[in-house]
């Protein structure tokens, strides 16, 4: 394949542009400690807490309660309204922009004027609030032939009044199942203070990916699970590499007016593209292995959206009573330019064995032009008794219009324009205990056609979801808190009919029970333990009628996620760490006849904080998947392709901060 291994010559541009990079950026310091990055320790809960490369928890940002709040729209910017499209890459926006983020839901989502059900995803960015020159280096080899260099910094132009970062990340891909590329990304942030009470904070970012091996798509037939392969052994086609890019940049502002009320907006782009791409499938995966080999290719595709949100919110404070009215107004405006998809059948291979064939010659089709706009205007008030409890309620008005172009096909329209509201309450009967519960009525997206649909791509128009969830949260100690919450949620379910064809097919509840409990329990011993326990069901025609099951696929009926930590001060910096994890994933295909046996998988890793030249450092091993298990799964959503976890691996690291 091209650029599989990179060549003497190649390795050797590659790696020096690493280390000019470095030397571009020598000057800026850190946005953040890259040194002291540890999302165990920065977690409230067990529901999804990612820190620079680190991530723990039950949920991330594809899955939350069974669903994708990506693909949902519950993407925020610092608490922001944010519209991602519907394709890219995998991160929620440029990685160089971001510190991390952290899924809300239950409880935390409270915080949030205007919630969303099956969670928010709420993105950090690496915003530069230092008076003080620092710079970071993280310098990573692994997993298995994988290396990369990042580099963050910030520095004040003018102390107290104007700050400057940057950051650049070069690196070569490579996933578990053997995809390759070459990426690099890079980011500029400014934070700007004219006065106590103005805050303006510009951005912008770019991902690129090159020569990207995507991985194949593996498809299962009737009751037969695809047999044991060998791991890492690439079958991709030499001439099926292709490149894809993001961009992302946007506008914050913060004003104060007067002692009670603040003005903050967002302004927010996202651009996505990739180049003529070809994506290899293998369906009706035999026992043996034998399967049905079939190429898809589609011309370029574009995804973007302008997104953004004004909010006036004030708070007036009476004793131990404090009230809270947030006033705000939304807006996204999509485009996708997509489709066109052709399709090679090649007839019978086995999966997991190379086997190189000639280029075939794709027929593309006119791709179609589809077009989203949404505004939505709403009020929400909130009161807090402080020591007893409160309760908020809010009201938004949303007008979704999109309209869909299909050259030489017919064209679409489609509107609405809903009521939404919500509801929460808590209260307080202990110091310890917090009572909560809370019902949201939300218009989210409902994603896109699968890559195994005859519609490939194709947006699906948006849903109203409906959720209710009620739960305790009770203080252990000071240093020690468990959260229980029993939740459901209503949409309507998108899958293929029985022509192929991917639209709606019924509707889809998700009842659960939610459980976190993380703190010390001893000391130097840090901890977070969570479980969801989780029953999907799907209502419908096509589940009366025998062509799909009532349990969806792409669903955990359980998960249970163990995160440890100790690393005592006579260890002076060492510290180790592991995790074990339990999925639950149940069927393999929409018609509920293939069972995925549960799998666990147990990490071990370890820190090592010194310092270099008075540089504050760390050194990071960790040692993946343990006991090696290999385990077929499939991703969450309406993306439902099959793929093994990953081989036993190790990732070493070390970051130093200037």
């Amino acid at each position: 394949m091209r650029n599989v291994v990179l060549a003497p010559r190649t390795r050797a541009f590659y790696l020096s542009s690493v280390f000019a990079a470095c030397s571009a950026l020598a000057w800026s310091p850190a946005v953040a400690q890259r040194s002291s990055d540890n999302a165990l320790a920065a977690a409230e809960d067990a529901f999804g807490t990612t820190v620079g490369n680190e991530t723990i928890g039950l949920y991330d940002a594809r899955n939350a309660r069974g669903f994708n709040p990506q693909a949902s729209g519950n993407v925020r910017i610092e608490g922001m309204y944010f519209d991602r499209p519907q394709s890219g890459p995998g991160d929620v926006m440029v990685d160089r922009l971001t510190s991390g983020f952290t899924v809300r839901v239950g409880l935390t989502a409270q915080a949030y004027p205007f919630p969303a059900p099956s969670g928010i995803v709420d993105i950090n960015l690496r915003i530069p609030r230092r008076d003080s020159a620092l710079t970071s280096v993280v310098a990573t080899f692994g997993p298995y032939d994988a290396y990369g260099l990042e580099i963050d910094g910030q520095t004040p132009i003018v102390p107290g009044k104007l700050n400057v970062a940057a950051g650049v990340k070069l690196q070569r891909f490579r996933s578990d199942m053997n995809a390759k590329a070459n990426d690099w990304s890079a980011s500029t942030l400014v934070r700007w203070t004219p006065s106590e009470n103005i805050e303006i904070v510009p951005f912008w970012g770019r991902f690129e990916r090159r020569d990207y091996e995507s991985n194949p798509f593996i498809y299962g037939f009737g009751d037969n699970n695809p047999p044991r392969i060998a791991r890492s052994v690439n079958y991709q086609q030499d001439w099926s590499d292709f490149t894809q890019h993001e961009t992302n940049f946007g506008l914050l502002t913060r004003f104060r007016l007067g002692d009670h009320w603040t003005l903050r907006t967002g302004t927010f782009r996202a651009f996505y593209f990739r180049a003529e791409d070809t994506l290899t499938f293998y369906q009706n995966v035999m026992p043996n292995g034998s399967a049905d080999l079939s190429f898809q290719r589609s011309p370029p595709q574009e995804f973007s959206s302008w997104s953004g949100e004004v909010r006036a919110s004030g708070v007036y404070t009476m004793s131990d009573f404090r009230h809270t009215i947030h006033i705000t107004g939304r807006g996204r405006a999509g485009l996708r330019l997509a489709g066109g998809t052709a399709i090679v059948r090649v007839g019978t291979a086995i999966l997991g064995v190379p086997a190189p064939i000639p280029e075939p010659v794709f027929n593309f089709l006119p791709r179609l032009r589809d077009e989203a706009n949404q505004i939505t205007g709403g009020a929400i008030y909130d009161l807090q008794w402080r020591r007893v409890g409160g309760f908020s309620i809010g009201l938004q008005k949303a007008s979704y219009k999109r309209h869909v172009i299909v050259p030489n096909g017919p064209s679409s329209a489609l509107s609405a324009r809903p009521w939404l509201y919500n509801g929460t309450w808590n209260l307080q009967p202990t110091a310890q205990v917090t009572l909560f519960g809370s019902y949201t009525k939300g218009l989210e997206e409902s994603g896109v056609a699968s890559q195994a649909a005859r519609n490939r791509g194709e947006a699906m128009p948006s849903s109203i979801t409906r959720q209710i969830d009620a739960g305790v949260s009770y203080a252990i100690a000071s240093n020690m808190k468990v959260v229980t919450t029993l939740f459901e949620i209503k949409k309507p379910y998108f899958d293929r009919d029985a022509t192929s064809l991917f639209t709606n097919v019924g509707n889809l509840s998700h009842q659960g029970l939610e459980f976190s409990l993380t703190g010390q329990p001893l000391p130097a011993l840090t901890m977070s333990a969570g479980v969801v326990l989780l029953k999907a069901r799907v209502e419908g025609p096509l589940v009366d009628q025998g062509v799909i099951g009532s349990v969806p696929i792409g669903r955990d009926s359980s998960a249970m996620r163990l995160d440890l930590q100790y690393g005592p001060p006579a260890w002076k910096g060492l510290s180790i760490d592991g995790q074990m994890e339990r999925l639950d994933k149940g069927y393999a295909n929409p018609r509920n006849m293939a069972n995925i046996a549960p799998r666990i998988v147990v990490n071990l890793g370890g820190r090592y904080r010194f310092k270099i030249l008075d540089a504050a450092s760390t050194l990071r091993v960790r040692l993946q998947n343990l006991t090696n298990t290999f385990a077929w799964e499939y991703t969450g959503g309406t993306n439902y392709y099959l793929q093994y976890i990953g081989a036993r691996r190790v990732t070493i690291s070390l970051a130093a901060d200037f």
